[in-house]
C-alpha cells in the first residue's frame, strides 16, 4: 500500500498549488475588472460623449462659443478644418445679425476662464494663417517682397471692409477683445521667439508700405481702386 499511495503527494501538492493560484488570479481579475469597466466608461464619456460636435451652418450661437471654448472643440481641428470653421462662422456673424447678437452675449456670459480660452483658441487657430503670410514674405526676393505686400494689403483691407459691413457697435464688443495685456500674453506664451522676430519685421514691412501708399494720392487712389475691384 505504501509503495502505491507515496507517488500521490507530489501530484497533490502541485494540483493544490494550481488551485490557489487559480483562486489568486481570480481575485485579482475581480477586483481589476470594475476599475477597467470604469476606465473604459471614463474613456468613452470623454472622448466621446462629452466631444462636442462640429458646428455646421445653422448650429446655434450658444453651441458655436461653447465649441470655441471647449478644450475638445476648436483646438482638435486642424489648421485647414480650424480655417473652414472660422470662414463659416465668421460669414454668419457677418450675414445673421440675430445669429451675431446671440454669439456676443454668449462670449459676454462666458466665466473669465472660458473668455480666456475663447482669445487663445481664436489665437491658435489664426496664428497659422498669419504666419503663412510671414514665411511667404520672407521666402521672397527682396525685389519680389513689394509686390506681395502691395497683395497682401488690397487683401486686408478687403477684409476690413467685409468685417465693417457687420456694424457692430463698440459697445456690443468691448471687453471681448482682448486687451493690450491679454494681447502681449498670448503672444508671449503662444509664439516661439522666432515667430515673433519674422512676425515683427513683416508687420514693419506692411506699416512701411502702408505709409508709402498714404503719402502718395495717386498711389492711395490706385489702391482703393483695386480694392473696389476685389470686392464686386
Amino acid at each position: 500500500m505504501d509503495a502505491v499511495s507515496t507517488p500521490k503527494a507530489p501530484m497533490t501538492d502541485r494540483l493544490r498549488r494550481t488551485f490557489y493560484r487559480a483562486r489568486r488570479i481570480l481575485l485579482i481579475a475581480a477586483c481589476v475588472a470594475p476599475v477597467l469597466l470604469l476606465a473604459s466608461v471614463w474613456w468613452v464619456v470623454t472622448q466621446i460623449v462629452l466631444v462636442p460636435r462640429l458646428p455646421g451652418a445653422t448650429t446655434p450661437a450658444e453651441r458655436v462659443v461653447q465649441f470655441i471654448e471647449h478644450p475638445k472643440g476648436l483646438p482638435r481641428l486642424d489648421g485647414a478644418r480650424g480655417e473652414a470653421f472660422l470662414e463659416q462662422q465668421v460669414g454668419r456673424l457677418v450675414a445673421d445679425t440675430a445669429f451675431r447678437d446671440r454669439f456676443l452675449a454668449e462670449v459676454r456670459s462666458s466665466s473669465p476662464d472660458e473668455q480666456s480660452a475663447f482669445r487663445a483658441h481664436l489665437f491658435d487657430t489664426f496664428k497659422p494663417v498669419f504666419m503663412r503670410d510671414v514665411r511667404r514674405f520672407h521666402q521672397l526676393d527682396p525685389d519680389a517682397r513689394r509686390a506681395y505686400l502691395d497683395e497682401r494689403i488690397v487683401a486686408y483691407n478687403r477684409l476690413s471692409a467685409y468685417a465693417g459691413k457687420t456694424a457692430i457697435s463698440p459697445d456690443a464688443v468691448r471687453g471681448l477683445a482682448p486687451t493690450p495685456q491679454q494681447l502681449l500674453q498670448l503672444l508671449t506664451e503662444r509664439t516661439t521667439e522666432e515667430e515673433r522676430q519674422l512676425g515683427g519685421a513683416y508687420y514693419a514691412a506692411l506699416q512701411a508700405r502702408v505709409g508709402e501708399i498714404l503719402a502718395d494720392p495717386e498711389l492711395k487712389a490706385d489702391f482703393e481702386a483695386r480694392i473696389a475691384r476685389v470686392q464686386r
